[in-house]
């Protein structure tokens, strides 16, 4: 079983590598085919070893639907929560200010400094609520939490890139 994973994950870098990532269709269908491929990886190890996985990726991929449908029509999160149902659970991080290394336009990796969310973004928001009760279980939030979780309002999503001008914070 393992060889066979091993040759299986060599041909789907393969797959990969034969997008056209100079266009939009072919980047936006090799991001998809990526996400779908960390999600049967995952399942296919949890299938072999029966454990619980902590999956540890940007909040982009593990979510259950896409924050930018246009380039990630589905998420590493979909196809696993479809795949695994009620036992897959997403824990998404964020923060208020602070810093962190990404990649700049000139394609280097540097650290960056961000101040504070904008008043109406969840970090905004967020940053008050005292430490110690800041991880929130969304499946068992009590009705008022739910209210303010069931509002779409804007969430720092930083990945590779920064900034990122299709997704500023």
């Amino acid at each position: 079983a393992w060889t066979t994973q091993h040759a299986r994950s060599i041909a789907q870098t393969a797959t990969w590598l034969s997008y056209d990532l100079a266009t939009t269709n072919g980047l936006k269908n090799a991001l998809l085919y990526r996400d779908q491929v960390m999600a049967d990886t995952t399942v296919w190890w949890h299938q072999q070893t029966w454990h619980k996985i902590l999956l540890s990726a940007h909040n982009g991929h593990v979510a259950y639907q896409s924050d930018r449908p246009e380039w990630y029509p589905r998420t590493q999160g979909a196809f696993l929560c479809e795949r695994l149902g009620a036992r897959y659970v997403s824990a998404g991080f964020t923060f208020n200010e602070g810093s962190f290394n990404a990649m700049g336009a000139d394609r280097v990796w540097k650290p960056f400094t961000v101040g504070p969310a904008k008043a109406g973004n969840n970090e905004h928001t967020l940053h008050r609520v005292r430490p110690q009760d800041y991880f929130l279980d969304m499946r068992t939030a009590p009705a008022s939490a739910r209210a303010w979780l069931d509002q779409a309002r804007p969430t720092r999503s930083i990945g590779t890139d920064y900034p990122d001008p299709e997704n500023m914070v």
